[in-house]
């Protein structure tokens, strides 16, 4: 033994299994990350979302939107199908038996899977502050500028994807089951959009700008509701979703049920809030 394994003479302490969790998880959330954001549905999305600013016309309405909720559909969706992927990957190809033998617990992959889904989330909040940027120096028009938590809607839907899909890639592993779960958030979605005045900020992807009359380019005012409390809907779902991921499969699968069970009251709670 040498003397850097001891200390006075007696051997280190062996790192406990929290410790030794913790030094992994960095390195298996990069790695994460690394296959989450070259995954070829992100980059097709980042792709689509780019044509749609730049071939989208720039009048006031649609360039509030661009900058708040444009990026949710484009680049939301298929970063969804991506992070379903990517967490289901191993149990696609076999590989779970093989896995079960390695010192990285299924507990700590998943873990990485939802600490991953940080990389969609800052790829749209640095997409909105370049896109601000150029509205900026080009002197593009707006209706007004959006607020914080306008803008930070559209990086939250990001996140809330992206641990949503983590999610139902350890809980509902069947083929299709992905892409059940996506149209019901649209036909959800779709139900609550059509009531402007009543329930619209209950959607995940809201258009806070009125679209108005035709071509949709000039003002037409906003959609009631407090964008705050939306936001903070936003997140706490968003946990939400990452808590049940970490539930499938935690050592102490109570203590995430019960962070899930606060961040559905708080999503509860700020929904009611949110609205007008």
């Amino acid at each position: 033994m040498s003397a850097h394994d001891t200390l006075a003479g007696f051997p280190a302490p062996e790192a406990g299994p929290w410790r030794t969790f913790a030094d992994r998880l960095p390195t298996l959330a990069l790695a994460e990350t690394r296959r989450l954001m070259l995954h070829p549905l992100t980059i097709a999305g980042l792709v689509a979302y780019v044509l749609n600013v730049v071939s989208g016309a720039w009048g006031p309405r649609p360039a509030f939107s661009m900058l708040t909720s444009a990026l949710v559909i484009p680049l939301g969706v298929p970063v969804f199908f991506a992070s379903v992927l990517v967490a289901s990957a191993s149990r696609r190809a076999g590989a779970d038996e093989m896995l079960a033998a390695a010192p990285v617990t299924r507990e700590q992959r998943t873990a990485a899977s939802c600490l991953a889904a940080l990389g969609p989330f800052l790829l749209a909040g640095t997409i909105q502050a370049v896109l601000a940027g150029i509205y900026v120096v080009t002197d593009v028009e707006l209706q007004r500028f959006p607020t914080f938590f306008e803008i930070a809607s559209g990086p939250l839907c990001l996140l809330g994807g992206s641990l949503l899909g983590v999610a139902v890639a350890r809980w509902l592993p069947w083929p299709g089951a992905s892409a059940l779960v996506m149209l019901g958030l649209m036909a959800a979605n779709q139900v609550v959009e059509s009531e402007h005045d009543s329930l619209t900020m209950l959607g995940l992807y809201v258009e806070f700008a009125l679209w108005g009359h035709p071509p949709y380019l000039e003002p037409a005012g906003f959609i009631p509701g407090s964008p705050a409390w939306h936001a903070l809907y936003l997140l706490a779902l968003s946990l939400g979703a990452g808590a049940l991921a970490m539930a499938r499969d935690a050592a102490r699968r109570g203590w995430w049920l019960g962070a899930g069970a606060v961040l559905t009251a708080v999503a509860v709670v700020s929904g009611v809030w949110q609205l007008p």
